[in-house]
């Protein structure tokens, strides 16, 4: 015990509060590891799957675009705007559940529900690639396109089977669902 301190008394901040202490303001060894313990969790908890979906306008390469199911597609080059409703050029890697990955660059092109003279549908189509660093200038032969009608109809070019990520990259892209940012139909 301290010299000139009293049983039972408290000492905090280098204060000595006699045999009464305000609970308030106490720091205790066991709060402070649980403060430190609770900050590395929320460092951690990225890198260990806990990272939620990115808006494609803010993704850097690493991060998480999508999650369907088990499937994780992360942004590893940025898209590149094309045409006035197009994302072209980006890469992606899609992790599988069972630790496979795949490369892809991918291109959106979204269009306006109920706009005259545009299509009726958004487009999603991609090539597999080998290496990010290495892309081709065209179209590969392995190229797969996904049509997402909007009346509900999903139809493709029967290179890949349609799986869910693929929709909710659309989405991402295009702004939909989750991530429609839009103002239309919002109160201000």
């Amino acid at each position: 015990m301290e010299a000139g301190l009293k049983e039972g008394a408290t000492v905090c901040c280098g204060m000595h509060h006699g045999s009464r202490h305000p609970r308030r303001g106490r720091r205790t060894v066991g709060s402070a590891l649980r403060l430190g313990v609770l900050g590395l969790l929320a460092l951690l908890l990225p890198a260990c799957g806990g990272q939620g979906e990115t808006k494609a306008q803010e993704a850097r390469a690493g991060d998480l675009l999508v999650k369907a199911g088990g499937t994780r597609v992360e942004l590893v080059a940025p898209f590149q705007p094309g045409v006035a409703n197009g994302l072209y050029k980006g890469v992606v890697k899609v992790s599988q559940p069972g630790g496979e990955s795949r490369l892809f660059r991918v291109n959106a092109v979204c269009n306006l529900k109920g706009e005259p003279g545009w299509p009726t549908y958004d487009n999603l189509f991609g090539d597999p690639l080998s290496d990010a660093s290495k892309l081709p200038l065209g179209a590969s032969p392995q190229r797969w396109q996904v049509f997402y009608h909007f009346d509900g109809r999903v139809e493709s070019n029967h290179k890949i089977t349609v799986q869910p990520w693929m929709a909710r990259l659309k989405d991402n892209l295009c702004r939909r669902g989750d991530f429609d940012d839009s103002t239309r139909g919002k109160a201000g």
